[in-house]
């Protein structure tokens, strides 16, 4: 089922206030544009106190939730028409906060609020483009190395964010040098021989982040070509994966620690060639770099799929540190 927020009278969502708190509470998603039934209903909570209860009401009817999620992130299925979306959650102290979104005869672009990002996925003259892929259901975590706490999922953040929207992903070493990585499967093809994974990235503490890692993957076959790119802050350069050698190849190609509350915007150029994955280049926040490496791929089970993961690397005194990803988009012709 569609539902359009486009339009007078169907799902258009805007801001109201359903309590004197309503500001406490931040509902992220959705936003205004067009989405498919069940809903995502992501939202964000202060910090102040615990939250022992999390209600969400479509008009006056009560969405039973299983138990109280900070933050909320759950699918509810909603039709067409004019509906108010209502936000609930009780403090430890016994303090409600609450807010909305309501139907209205606005639209996106009048309506009060913020416009958010939708992760989408397009087919056009044979190339194939994933968008926001930091949105879309089906990351899982995979602990790299180590036994370290990982987040299950990206969270879905307003806040930082250069469209209204990122994934926020965190890493808890309990030991030293714990990474966690992330992966997701967007599709597959048997004719898609090139790839661009476009990407924006902030720390919330760079100063303790080991290093972080972007790649695409393919399956040709039986044979697996992975395209992981590694940003190593004790290093200062950039290193691609040797994927039959089982090791990083090191480039010259700096790699820079962020400055704090900084984005960094990478995008990856590969391709699968004379049977090995080569790395052509390499573009960090404006500036391009060739690579001009290439490796031979390793054997798995038959497949054509292909996807995309992120890492996070922790450093030898294991601090804590959270990733934010946003714009993650991934090209594949």
């Amino acid at each position: 089922m569609s539902v359009n927020f486009a339009r007078i009278n169907l799902f258009v969502f805007v801001f109201v206030t359903a309590s004197a708190f309503a500001q406490q509470v931040h509902i992220v998603s959705p936003g205004s544009g067009t989405v498919t039934s069940p809903v995502r209903v992501v939202a964000d909570f202060p910090y102040a106190g615990a939250i022992t209860a999390i209600s969400v009401f479509v008009d006056s009817t009560e969405v039973k939730q299983s138990q109280a999620v900070t933050p909320l992130d759950v699918y509810i299925p909603i039709s067409a028409g004019g509906h108010v979306l209502t936000v609930k959650a009780v403090q430890a102290n016994g303090l409600e906060l609450s807010a909305s979104r309501a139907g209205g005869g606005a639209s996106p672009t009048t309506a009060t609020g913020t416009s958010l990002s939708t992760p989408s996925s397009t087919t056009s003259s044979g190339t194939l483009t994933y968008s926001n892929i930091e949105q879309m259901s089906g990351w899982y975590t995979y602990p790299d190395l180590g036994n370290p706490v990982c987040s299950s999922k990206p969270s879905i953040k307003s806040s930082p964010s250069l469209d209204g929207t990122s994934g926020q992903f965190y890493l808890g070493p309990t030991g030293q040098y714990n990474n966690c990585l992330w992966p997701i499967l967007l599709g597959s093809s048997s004719s898609v021989t090139h790839f661009t994974l476009d990407t924006h990235y902030q720390l919330s503490n760079p100063s303790v982040a080991e290093g972080i890692e972007f790649s695409s993957n393919k399956h040709v076959g039986t044979e697996w070509y992975k395209f992981s790119v590694q940003c190593s802050y004790q290093k200062g350069v950039f290193s691609v994966w040797d994927t039959a050698g089982n090791k990083w190849s090191t480039t010259s190609i700096p790699c820079k620690r962020p400055a704090q509350g900084s984005w960094d915007h990478l995008t990856v150029n590969t391709e699968i060639s004379g049977g090995k994955a080569v790395f052509l280049s390499l573009k960090l926040n404006g500036t391009t770099y060739t690579i001009n490496k290439s490796f031979y791929p390793m054997s798995k089970s038959s497949s054509e799929s292909f996807g995309v993961h992120f890492q996070m690397d922790g450093n030898l005194y294991g601090n804590a540190y959270y990733a934010y990803v946003d714009q993650l988009t991934f090209t594949a012709w």
